[in-house]
C-alpha cells in the first residue's frame, strides 16, 4: 500500500512539475504583452511607409493597425511621392520601403537631420536578391517568410540597434 502511494505520489509531482514549467513563460517574452497574440513595441518609433507600388489600399490599412496597436506612429506615404519632402514635414526614427525603391530613398536619407533607418521589404525575392539585400541592410522584412509578429520584432531589432549606435556615439562624443 505505501509502495502504490509512494509512485501515485511521485507520478502526480512528475507531471505537475512538467504543467507548472511552462505555465506562463510564453507572457514573460520581450514585447509580448500579457494578452495572448498582442505586440507591444519595445522601442515605440515613428514610422514613414512608402507604400510599395503593388500594395493594396486594405493590405496598408491593416499593416498600419498592425503597427498602431503595436505602439507605433505609422505615416504612409504613396509611392511617387517626394520621400525628402515627407521627411522634411516631421521626424521619423523609421523608413520602410519596398527594396526595389531602397537604393534612391537610401541616398534621400543622408540628407535627414535626425538620420532614420531604413527597413526594407523583400515580397518573394529571387535568391541572388535576398542574398544581395541580406548584404546591404542587417535587418528585413520578408512577408512571405515571416509573421505579422516576426515583422514587428525585426523593427524592434532594428530600433535597438540604432539606440545602441546612439548611445556609442554619445559616449564617444563625451570622451
Amino acid at each position: 500500500m505505501r509502495r502504490a502511494f509512494a509512485l501515485a505520489l511521485t507520478i502526480s509531482v512528475a507531471v505537475a512539475a512538467v504543467d507548472l514549467a511552462a505555465c506562463g513563460d510564453k507572457f514573460l517574452r520581450v514585447g509580448r504583452s500579457a494578452r495572448f497574440r498582442r505586440y507591444a513595441a519595445v522601442y515605440p518609433a515613428s514610422i514613414l511607409i512608402y507604400t510599395p507600388a503593388g500594395a493594396t489600399t486594405k493590405g496598408m490599412k491593416e499593416f498600419e493597425t498592425l503597427l498602431k496597436r503595436a505602439g507605433h506612429k505609422p505615416i504612409a506615404v504613396n509611392n511617387g511621392t517626394s520621400i525628402g519632402r515627407a521627411l522634411a514635414s516631421a521626424r521619423y526614427d523609421l523608413v520602410i520601403a519596398d527594396y526595389a525603391d531602397a537604393a534612391r530613398i537610401k541616398n534621400d536619407l543622408q540628407s535627414v537631420a535626425s538620420k532614420p533607418e531604413l527597413l526594407p521589404i523583400l515580397y518573394k525575392p529571387t535568391p541572388a536578391v535576398e542574398a544581395q539585400a541580406k548584404k546591404e541592410y542587417v535587418c528585413l522584412i520578408k512577408p512571405h517568410a515571416m509573421t505579422k509578429y516576426d515583422a514587428l520584432a525585426e523593427i524592434d531589432r532594428l530600433m535597438q540597434l540604432k539606440m545602441k549606435d546612439s548611445s556609442e556615439a554619445i559616449a564617444t562624443e563625451l570622451r
